[in-house]
């Protein structure tokens, strides 16, 4: 009987190995070979590389969309081959780990073959690829039924599974290769015999990398004037205003800028800027921020998992996890928001909270409230499920405390939140409702609005929540983690107001019909879920809930370790740096040619910078402005009417420069004939001589 067994089991995993072999294998060729799926995963490039890495070609037609010229067969093999590489890899690294056991001196006894152990690991690192199966029938379905919304979902998310299925199989591979040799499953226990130090220190050393690669392209985009001043320069100029004795401004705001949020985390910064004034200082500090959110990563998931493999794993993870990158640089190109300086002080709430330093957890709560109003949502949510997840603990004293302070946490950040948004925001605005509210489209325009459409038309209200775009939004928040995060839900409800706050969002975009794609008004169009900040307090929570869903799981590490692939994998389609490929395109709009190499216009400016006395008043359009926030002010030259001149066209009567520039692909004014001034008043302005080759123009003012 148990020889049958044995050879049923022996027939049973072989039909399971080609299956998965032949599912992974069409998927890879229905997503090269069929234009709408390739295009969501990378630019034109990029997929000709990878196809004739499959063997095939790609030809590019005038009236039609490339084709792609793939032998099934061929990318069949590959897939073989590389499985079969992957396999005689573990199963060496298992042979020598056998052979070098103290557990046991006679490897005959616990390995019957290399051979054998080949085709063994070769079957559990492709069994991931049964998954393809489901993706198959599902695209079957939906290009049959031809159901345009289903469609576009299915094409958007595909970048997402494809993901997740590679990093099943190169998670089982890292398992093989780090797996101990005594035993595949060991008991969940603490992990305290040993030092955490080597598990930190990789996660220290990835922190260093991630920082210096992040500030670097941070730098490269400054450098090369492609920073927008209103979305990122004007916090610098907070600062070089505020110990200037000009006020907590920038020259764009409508006062000061408590009207449009409270956000005064960034002052916290003002000492450092005082030594080195410089909006690189900012820069420099908010890839650190998000960096070194890691340790307290680290901390959490050691806490919950008892293992520093894991938590090494999930830290790691952090960094690879492409909605946090949009934070650090968003997709068109806003390199600087204080969320950044907020985001470590979440962490650090939830890590002290937990281990139950509660002054420490309200200090660390009360900075990150600084960041921005809309952060208490989640800090008082937070504030709940602490309250929930102690309900059910040990020890009645520290438990009443414990539950105290979590409710106390909550209600104040209600109070808070309602005093900022209705009290304090309309007051440095001049009664008039935050600026935000326009956000939400049809559904309101005023918190009042927002609340009277939720009460008389819920159904309004629901049809936005309750669709593909909300479900995207889900997917691709909690795909990079591997659904790691739905292991323990309660923590996601720390989650759930600002996530809803997000799904109402309505920011002109067609959720049927956004897809990612190089093209800069394409791109525009994205949703602003990952691809802006907003996201920004609710990414703690996504991590809080993975690092509690490896709590009780027997095999810790390979849930971290396949959190961490996710992660990695989704990053090579999602992300803009250099782990993802649109970095490397030379088609895309993203690429580091394009962003990262400062090219003529950049280098031409520096000659109009000498022509500006520091003295002066300068209005410069937008790109440009990021350079001139030292001046005497600095004001914006576009069509926005501003309160420094009255809500009126034009500039303030004192502007004594006007630089403009020509040649960014934004730029309105493309030569003298399009310069207002010129047109309106050019009695009062005279024209520098142009020494930039037409890149910039400059105008002086006749005193």
């Amino acid at each position: 009987m148990q020889k049958v067994w044995k050879q049923y089991t022996g027939v049973t995993s072989s039909a399971i190995l080609v299956t998965s072999l032949v599912a992974l294998t069409s998927m890879i060729w229905t997503v090269c070979t069929e234009p709408s799926l390739a295009n969501v995963f990378w630019p034109g490039d990029i997929h000709q590389s990878v196809v004739q890495g499959l063997g095939g070609s790609v030809t590019a037609g005038v009236d039609r969309p490339i084709q792609s010229d793939v032998a099934w067969s061929s990318v069949f093999l590959r897939v073989i081959g590389s499985l079969l590489i992957m396999s005689l890899i573990g199963s060496t690294a298992t042979h020598l780990r056998q052979r070098t056991s103290r557990v046991s001196r006679d490897i005959s006894a616990y390995c019957p073959g290399l051979a054998i152990l080949i085709l063994r690991q070769m079957y559990s690192i492709a069994a991931p690829g049964l998954c393809c199966l489901l993706w198959l029938g599902v695209w079957l379905t939906v290009t049959a039924i031809s159901n345009t919304a289903v469609l576009a979902f299915v094409v958007m998310t595909t970048p997402l599974f494809m993901a997740m299925i590679l990093a099943g199989v190169l998670s089982r591979f890292l398992g093989f290769l780090a797996r101990p040799a005594e035993s595949i499953v060991s008991p969940l226990r603490m992990d305290t015999a040993r030092t955490i130090w080597p598990e930190l220190s990789v996660v220290i050393l990835a922190i260093l990398a991630w920082e210096a690669t992040s500030f670097w392209m941070n730098e490269r985009l400054y450098a090369g004037l492609l920073v927008p001043h209103g979305d990122s320069a004007m916090y610098e100029e907070h600062l070089w205003n505020v110990w200037h004795g000009k006020g907590f401004r920038s020259y764009l705001d409508q006062g000061l800028f408590l009207g449009e949020h409270i956000q005064v985390i960034h002052l916290l910064l003002l000492p450092l800027h005082v030594l080195f004034p410089s909006y690189l200082t900012m820069e420099l500090f908010a890839s650190f921020s998000l960096a070194v959110c890691a340790i307290p990563i680290f901390s959490i998931a050691r806490r919950h998992s008892g293992s520093s493999h894991a938590a090494m794993w999930l830290a790691l993870a952090w960094l690879m996890y492409f909605p946090m990158h949009y934070l650090d640089i968003a997709i068109d190109i806003k390199t600087l928001r204080p969320s950044c300086y907020g985001m470590p002080f979440l962490f650090w709430g939830i890590d002290f909270a937990e281990r139950r330093k509660l002054w420490r957890g309200s200090l660390c709560f009360l900075v990150a409230l600084s960041t921005q109003e809309d952060f208490s949502m989640v800090v008082g949510s937070i504030g709940l499920v602490l309250f929930l997840v102690t309900w059910k603990g040990s020890g009645e004293s520290e438990r009443r405390r414990m539950m105290g302070w979590s409710m106390g946490l909550l209600l104040f950040s209600i109070a808070y939140l309602l005093l900022a948004v209705l009290v304090v925001i309309p007051w440095f605005r001049g009664g008039d409702v935050v600026h935000y509210s326009r956000y939400f489209g049809d559904l309101g325009s005023s918190p009042g609005d927002l609340l009277r459409t939720a009460l008389k038309e819920p159904g309004k209200v629901l049809a936005t929540l309750l669709s593909f775009r909300t479900l995207t939004y889900l997917l691709v928040l909690t795909v990079p983690f591997g659904f790691l995060t739905w292991r323990r839900p309660i923590y996601l409800l720390a989650g759930v107001p600002t996530f809803l706050m997000l799904s109402l969002i309505q920011l002109g975009n067609d959720p049927g019909a956004s897809t990612v794609s190089t093209d800069t008004q394409v791109v525009s169009q994205l949703p602003p879920v990952p691809y802006h900040h907003f996201h920004a307090p609710l990414l703690p929570v996504l991590v809080w809930a993975a690092a509690a869903g490896l709590k009780g799981a027997a095999n810790r590490d390979g849930f971290a370790r396949f959190a961490f692939c996710c992660a990695l994998g989704t990053a090579v389609t999602g992300s803009m740096m250099p782990m993802g490929v649109n970095f490397w395109s030379e088609q895309s709009s993203y690429g580091w040619r394009r962003l990262y190499v400062p090219g003529l216009r950049a280098e031409e400016f520096e000659k109009v910078l000498a022509l500006l006395p520091l003295n002066s008043r300068v209005a410069s359009t937008d790109y440009v402005h990021t350079r001139l926030t030292h001046f005497e002010r600095s004001y914006d030259y576009s069509d926005y009417l501003r309160a420094v001149n009255n809500y009126q066209p034009g500039m303030p009567a004192d502007t004594d420069y006007i630089v403009i520039d020509t040649s960014h692909q934004y730029s309105r004014v493309r030569s003298l004939a399009d310069v207002r001034e010129l047109k309106v008043e050019p009695e009062k302005w005279e024209i520098l001589p142009d020494i930039t080759g037409g890149h910039f123009i400059v105008l002086k003012r006749r005193w």
